[in-house]
């Protein structure tokens, strides 16, 4: 990493952890961006170089190409059910890496607040709808397949419930023992 992505991903990072504890202190709605900006050492324009909106802070920037490469790295021929579960795995692992009281903070201002909720939502289909690519293309099928897009939705819903029932016991008990037992009782939607 350059410096300027370096300095790129400090100021946003401070920009995050500031938007989240404003949030937290005064409400969503109640924090301006430039309470955002000044609590980070950055001017608003600064802020709107990087973030479209306020809301913003509390989502992943574009495109995360993870899903992409962990499937991309699956060996030809592994069963489907194997596959979702080897990278739901390491999905989960990635989120037991980052900071649980940021990420219990965020869930809690995007489960309370209807913008986010609704913004969440639109997150969500995109998220779906590159799962559902994913699969087709796993399985040699089309987009528009049933089966892979009922597939597709099973894996979502299993790992979103997964994640919320996680997030609301305060990340007890264990995501990746919750990952297992919601893959399995899935597998049977992967086998085709």
């Amino acid at each position: 990493m350059g410096l300027r992505e370096a300095n790129r991903q400090r100021v946003m990072g401070e920009a995050r952890r500031e938007a989240l504890a404003l949030f937290v202190k005064q409400g969503f709605e109640a924090t301006t961006v430039e309470q955002i900006a000044s609590a980070a050492g950055i001017s608003s324009a600064t802020f709107y170089r990087h973030f479209r909106a306020k809301e913003d802070v509390l989502f992943n920037e574009g495109y995360d190409p993870f899903l992409e490469r962990a499937f991309a790295g699956r060996p030809a021929g592994e069963p489907l059910a194997e596959v979702v579960r080897t990278v739901y795995q390491e999905f989960a692992a990635r989120l037991l890496e980052a900071d649980h009281q940021a990420l219990l903070l965020r869930h809690r201002l995007m489960s309370s607040v209807p913008a986010l909720r609704d913004r969440l939502m639109r997150e969500e289909r995109t998220n779906l709808d590159q799962l559902v690519n994913l699969l087709a293309d796993r399985v040699g099928r089309s987009p528009d397949d049933f089966e892979v897009r009922l597939a597709a939705a099973a894996v979502n819903a299993a790992f979103a419930q997964a994640a919320q029932y996680w997030l609301d016991r305060d990340c007890a008990p264990q995501l990746p023992d919750l990952m297992e037992l919601a893959m399995d009782r899935i597998k049977g939607v992967l086998a085709f």
